[in-house]
C-alpha cells in the first residue's frame, strides 16, 4: 500500500471509529487502531481542521493532570440533505455530521398521480428551502440522498407504488439541482426502506440485525450499511390461492398487510391515509382489529420463508406497520417460530428520510479525505 493509500485508510479509520465510539479520546483511538500517537494527533488536527471532528475538551469534573480531549463529528461542519419520495408528499431533511435534524420541509402533492419528471419539479421547492436555510446557517452542503419507495437497481428506481418504473431518479434530481443553479453537488438514491435501516443503525441499532417496514412498500434490508442488500417483502407470496396483486401475482403480503389491502379489508374509504386505520386500531374498533390480524398472520408467514433463507436472530419492525404500535407487534410475535425477536423501531416515520440524508454522511465518514480534497 502507498503512503498516500495508507494516509486514506488511516484517516478513514480514525474518523470511522470518532463516529460509532464518540465522545473519545485521541489516547483510546490510537490504542483501538494500533497507530502511534503522533500520528492519530496528526490526523485529528487534519480533521478538525476541514470541520468534520470537534474537540469538546477535557470531560467536566475530570481529576487533575494532563487534559483528555473528547473528539465528536463536528455538529457545526457541514451538513447531508435528505429527500423523499412518498405518494402523497414530498418530504426534506438537514442533518447535521452527528445525525441532528436542523430543518424539515414537506409539501403536499400527488406524485402518484404524476409522472417521475414531474414529481421530481415538485420537489425544487423543498430542495430550495433547504438550501436556502444551511446557507443561512453558513454551512456547506456534501450532497443529496434521495430515497424512494421502491427497489434500486443499476442506478433505475422502479417504485409501484408511484408508478415508477426503470427511471433515473439520480438524473432528475440533479437536473433540479442544476435548475436551481447548483452545481457540484452528488445525489445518491436508494429505495426507502435501505435507508431507513440505515438510520436505524446509525440511531444506535446492533450491526447483525434486519429492518423490516418501509412506508410505500414492505420491506427488509440489513442494518450492517457494508451490505448492499435490500429486498421488497411485499411481493413475496403468503397464500398459494389468495387474491390478486398489483403486481400480477397472487396471495402476495402486500395484499394483506399492505395500506390498501388493510384499509379495504376494515373498511376505510382513504386507502392512502394511514391515520384513520390507526385510529379506529386504537379504539379497537372490531373491523380494524380483524385487519391487524390477518396483516399479522401474513406477516407471520412470510417471515418464516426469512428466518430459513437469511437466519435473522434480531429484526426491527419500523415504517407504516410499527405506528400500529404494540398491538400489532405482538399478534406477530405471537406467530413466529422461536428463536426470532422482533423490536420495536427506535426511529418513527422520518427514518427513511432520515437514512436518505444519513448515507451522504456516511459517505463523508468512510472517506473524509474526497471531502478535504475535494
Amino acid at each position: 500500500m502507498g503512503a498516500q493509500a495508507m494516509r486514506r485508510h488511516n484517516v478513514a479509520l480514525v474518523m470511522e471509529l470518532i463516529a460509532r465510539d464518540a465522545p473519545v479520546s485521541r489516547v483510546e483511538l490510537a490504542q483501538r487502531t494500533g497507530l502511534t500517537k503522533a500520528t492519530v494527533s496528526s490526523l485529528v488536527a487534519e480533521l478538525t481542521g476541514a470541520e468534520l471532528v470537534r474537540d469538546l475538551g477535557p470531560e467536566p469534573g475530570r481529576a487533575p493532570g494532563r487534559p483528555a480531549g473528547r473528539l465528536v463529528l463536528d455538529p457545526y461542519g457541514p451538513v447531508a440533505l435528505g429527500l423523499q419520495f412518498g405518494s402523497g408528499h414530498i418530504a426534506g431533511v438537514i442533518l447535521d455530521l452527528s445525525g441532528r435534524p436542523l430543518a424539515r420541509e414537506l409539501r403536499r402533492f400527488d406524485v402518484a398521480g404524476a409522472g417521475a419528471a414531474e414529481g421530481a419539479r415538485a420537489a425544487r421547492p423543498v430542495l430550495r428551502r433547504l438550501f436556502d436555510e444551511a446557507t443561512t446557517a453558513g454551512r456547506l452542503v456534501a450532497g443529496v440522498g434521495v430515497a424512494v419507495g421502491g427497489l434500486v437497481s443499476r442506478g433505475l428506481v422502479t417504485a409501484l407504488p408511484l408508478g415508477w418504473r426503470g427511471v433515473d431518479v439520480r438524473a432528475l434530481v440533479a437536473g433540479e439541482l442544476r435548475a436551481l443553479d447548483l452545481h457540484g453537488l452528488d445525489v445518491l438514491v436508494a429505495g426507502e426502506v435501505a435507508c431507513a435501516a440505515l438510520a436505524e443503525y446509525q440511531a444506535g441499532a446492533a450491526r447483525d440485525w434486519w429492518y423490516l417496514g418501509g412506508e410505500e412498500v414492505i420491506g427488509l434490508a440489513p442494518l450492517n450499511p457494508a451490505v448492499e442488500l435490500a429486498g421488497d417483502l411485499g411481493h413475496v407470496p403468503v397464500r398459494r390461492r389468495g387474491e390478486v396483486c398489483a403486481c400480477g401475482g397472487r396471495g402476495c403480503l402486500e395484499v394483506y398487510a399492505g395500506r390498501a389491502g388493510m384499509a379495504a379489508s376494515a373498511g376505510v374509504a382513504d386507502a392512502g391515509a394511514e391515520e384513520p386505520l390507526v385510529s379506529r386500531v386504537r379504539t379497537r374498533d372490531p373491523a380494524a382489529m380483524r385487519a391487524l390480524d390477518r396483516a399479522a398472520e401474513a406477516l407471520a408467514d412470510a417471515l418464516v420463508a426469512v428466518r430459513a433463507l437469511l437466519a435473522p436472530e434480531t429484526i426491527v419492525l419500523g415504517g407504516r406497520l410499527a405506528a400500529f404500535g404494540e398491538p400489532f407487534r405482538q399478534r406477530v410475535v405471537e406467530r413466529l417460530a422461536p428463536g426470532l425477536t422482533l423490536r420495536p423501531a427506535k426511529l418513527g416515520a422520518d427514518a427513511a428520510l432520515r437514512g436518505a440524508a444519513g448515507s451522504v454522511i456516511a459517505r463523508v465518514v468512510a472517506d473524509p479525505l474526497a471531502w478535504i480534497e475535494g
